[in-house]
């Protein structure tokens, strides 16, 4: 990459994502004839990847397709009192590249690649627990909620207005910003732990405190990455007497990673090779949503934000985020449209030398949700962006974004990935990071 165009390092055009993300097959069967309370439910989703990799004229594969699957089957049992569930997972690859990892500085070039380096086989499958626990909804008095075992959690949407429009921006535009079940890879991962909440009236209190299961890429999605330390708690006020077309949140997270491996960041390659202390991160921020109607048709604004400090190794570190849209619902049947802007920013490290880590870290995100491109997550850049969606009828709907996507300091490095996928840190493939002038960071 050209040093005149260092701080640019894309602008990327998503036209018509409507098939983006493939949407999950599901169906669900309730036993009756044993008990009203039972049901088996399962879903399949399977998807063909084609990967260019920027042409690459080497002796390494870069154009290639592989084939991935996910399949779940799941038996739950609810009750007036109680929800018990149990869901098994079966993720398969197969015709994954063997030969598409080049040396420094090109390293994986796709996500076949990524695949191949974790798993260590072309074709591959394996069966493991997705989920597994029991829900408490009566506990003597009304309102709590208590969930302990495995379970999928996303922070940002634990509590859903019904109202379309604020519910569409929780869990496009807010959810799973820093914590998400990372359901586009073909694994994924789950929370073994324990999730509290309590509702009353508008307002809900949530409380989770787990360990991260593996998965993201790695087949093994049984383990849990008992290294890795997660707290979440937030305060949700969900459309108050005093404001109907409002939602809000406060929330804190506290993140520790034990696994002792080598950090993604701008410090000389020796320096953070000898870096092996733990990191340990807190981090709190809040969002607030509207959906207003009007004459002229709904208008949508959304704000979020989020502040870190703590220790990454043996930095200090202290880091930020935040992001402001607005939206558009003319009246114009039948297509429907929505038009949306956006900024969003997250700082990044100005000096690789001072002792201090200020690029703000995504934690472990669904980070897909935002970049539908795998070139990037919410670290270290600008994100400037327009959106069309559009809504012709019921079950259908396609959207179309722009972006112009730039590096917010210039000294520190372009990140990618979805956080901790391996309890293993000499194969943890967390964030992948690039410098600007095009030399790859070894990251692990």
């Amino acid at each position: 990459m050209r040093r005149s165009i260092r701080r640019s390092l894309m602008m990327l055009t998503s036209i018509a994502t409507l098939c983006s993300i493939p949407t999950t097959v599901r169906s669900e069967y309730v036993l009756s004839q044993i008990s009203p309370k039972l049901s088996v439910s399962g879903s399949l989703r399977l998807r063909g990847e084609f990967w260019g990799w920027f042409d690459d004229k080497g002796p390494y594969e870069s154009n290639y397709n592989f084939f991935g699957s996910v399949a779940r089957g799941m038996v739950s049992w609810k009750d007036d009192a109680f929800d018990v569930v149990f869901e098994a997972q079966n993720s398969s690859l197969a015709n994954l590249p063997d030969e598409s990892v080049a040396p420094a500085p090109k390293g994986a070039l796709g996500l076949g690649a990524v695949y191949f380096a974790h798993n260590r086989r072309q074709n591959d499958t394996n069966i493991f627990l997705k989920q597994a626990y029991i829900t408490l909804k009566k506990v003597g008095v009304e309102g709590p909620m208590l969930k302990g075992g495995r379970f999928d959690f996303s922070e940002g949407n634990e509590v859903l207005t019904k109202d379309p429009a604020l519910d569409w921006l929780k869990n496009a535009r807010i959810s799973q910003r820093l914590i998400g079940s990372f359901p586009f890879s073909h694994v994924g991962r789950a929370y073994d732990g324990t999730h509290v909440a309590f509702t009353r009236g508008p307002v809900n209190l949530t409380l989770m405190a787990s360990h991260p299961t593996q998965g993201g890429f790695d087949l093994a999605g049984m383990k849990e990455m008992n290294e890795i330390d997660l707290l979440y708690g937030a305060i949700n006020l969900t459309k108050p007497e005093f404001a109907q077309f409002m939602d809000t949140r406060f929330f804190y997270i506290y993140y520790g990673d034990g696994r002792g491996l080598l950090k993604s960041d701008n410090r000389p390659a020796p320096v953070r090779t000898a870096d092996k202390q733990d990191i340990s991160l807190h981090t709190e921020g809040a969002h607030w949503i509207a959906a207003l109607p009007t004459a002229i048709g709904t208008i949508d604004l959304l704000a979020w934000g989020a502040l870190q400090q703590g220790q990454w190794g043996k930095l200090d570190h202290s880091a930020w985020a935040w992001d402001v849209e607005m939206g558009w619902q003319p009246n114009l049947p039948p297509l429907k449209p929505w038009v949306r802007i956006g900024y969003g920013r997250s700082s990044g490290d100005d000096n690789p030398r001072d002792g201090d880590h200020d690029t703000f870290f995504q934690i472990l995100p669904t980070a897909r949700l935002y970049s539908y491109s795998t070139f990037y997550n919410l670290m270290n850049n600008d994100d400037a962006f327009i959106q069309l969606i559009l809504r012709p009828f019921p079950g259908l709907m396609t959207r179309s974004e722009f972006h112009v996507i730039r590096l917010g300091e210039g000294k520190d490095l372009w990140y990618s990935g979805s956080g901790a996928t391996l309890s293993d840190g000499m194969l943890a493939l967390d964030i992948q990071a690039v410098r600007p002038s095009g030399t790859a960071i070894s990251c692990r």
